[in-house]
């Protein structure tokens, strides 16, 4: 893939966040990503490459949820309790 300059990174961001919640902008960047570009202000110079939109985030699946959460409690229960808490009742 491309890069895309330094001075137009946050413009292609922006694009890029438009094409994935507007497929008919993911279209006609497929069909003319020079025009596209150009309507966000990128101009790219004589020989460089146009940077490719990279693919939408798809959904969250259940099971990687469950791993994220297995992760997170095991690292809760690493956590040491200061000497206040030794002998509290609930």
């Amino acid at each position: 893939m491309a890069s895309v300059p330094a001075e137009h990174r946050t413009r292609f961001a922006r694009l890029v966040a438009d094409a994935w919640s507007d497929p008919t902008l993911a279209n006609r960047y497929q069909l003319d990503p020079a025009a596209v570009l150009a309507e966000y202000g990128i101009v790219l110079g004589t020989g460089d490459e146009i940077p490719d939109l990279p693919p939408a985030p798809g959904e969250i699946a259940v099971e990687d949820l469950s791993t994220t959460a297995g992760a997170a409690m095991a690292t809760i229960g690493t956590v040491s309790c200061p000497g206040a808490c030794v002998g509290m009742s609930a």
